[in-house]
């Protein structure tokens, strides 16, 4: 594998391994101190989590609001471990989700989730990526990421509907987004023309990928728009052509799993609606 290939292998584990880290502090804080729990005002927040950290990621936040789906997408691999590992909040929040990583506790877990950040580091700021980064970004990565998932998988147990669901959705404009499980919400929605990269253009091919909870299996996913293109499978990809040219242009997202009965109407378990613009040609 050559340098450049390391580098792109390297990044894709600990964007992964990062934005699994972001789910389970969303999914854990929320749940104990509320959707505000990194609000930077004196008033709200967790106080466990130092305001200096909240005010960093709260500007990160401001400065790039169309990059950040959530507060806390704006935190970056450094913040992540600071709030999973805090004495404070790890035993009761992060303990179980980090426990087949880092059998032997919080320190353990600094040391591996240290030596990430470091390589972090040194890709963002041009670094050379040797085989011996690589194998760390890429064991490291997977040890963190298939902890959070058996843990995610045990919460699942609890769910009145325990089925499929999408946890991220990604474009070739540069939009991101993370999902959190929300039992009485039938669609994710996003409107790319507010919230993002939401100008199309004729002759563009627009590209969206999805990532469903890993830990089910069998499922279906389709596609179509409102202009009447439709497709199985995903990455869904899609000329552009003058059909599609108006103010609104809607993609919907599916997935089905095998079960003879489903969460939503038509046979679906969870949906993901995309609204972007599709300029004329000039």
């Amino acid at each position: 594998m050559i340098e450049t290939d390391r580098r792109e292998s390297a990044r894709r584990y600990l964007d992964a391994a990062e934005g699994w880290l972001r789910r389970v502090i969303e999914m854990k804080l929320t749940k104990q101190f509320g959707a505000n729990y990194l609000a930077a005002d004196e008033a709200g927040g967790c106080r466990a989590i130092s305001k200096d950290i909240r005010r960093q990621i709260g500007g990160r936040f401001e400065t790039d609001r169309s990059r950040f789906s959530r507060l806390i997408d704006a935190a970056d691999l450094g913040h992540a471990i600071t709030i999973a590992l805090h004495p404070e909040l790890y035993p009761g929040n992060f303990r179980d989700a980090l426990l087949g990583a880092f059998p032997d506790g919080p320190a353990e877990a600094r040391t591996f989730l240290s030596r990430l950040e470091e390589i972090r580091n040194k890709l963002a700021h041009g670094g050379t990526c040797s085989d011996r980064d690589h194998e760390r970004a890429v064991c490291y990565s997977n040890d963190l990421i298939d902890s959070i998932k058996q843990h995610f998988k045990e919460q699942n147990m609890e769910r009145e509907f325990n089925v499929p669901t999408f946890v991220r959705v990604v474009d070739n404009r540069g939009n991101e987004f993370h999902l959190t499980h929300d039992p009485n919400r039938q669609m994710h929605f996003f409107d790319l023309r507010r919230q993002g990269n939401g100008d199309l253009y004729v002759g563009d091919e627009l590209v969206l990928e999805a990532e469903v909870d890993p830990n089910f299996t069998g499922y279906t996913l389709d596609w179509f728009t409102f202009n009447g293109d439709h497709g199985q499978g995903l990455p869904m990809r899609l000329q552009i052509g003058m059909k599609h040219v108006g103010l609104q242009f809607i993609v919907r997202l599916n997935v089905r799993s095998s079960e003879p009965w489903h969460r939503l109407h038509n046979g679906i378990d969870d949906s993901i609606e995309l609204h972007y613009r599709v300029l004329p040609p000039t």
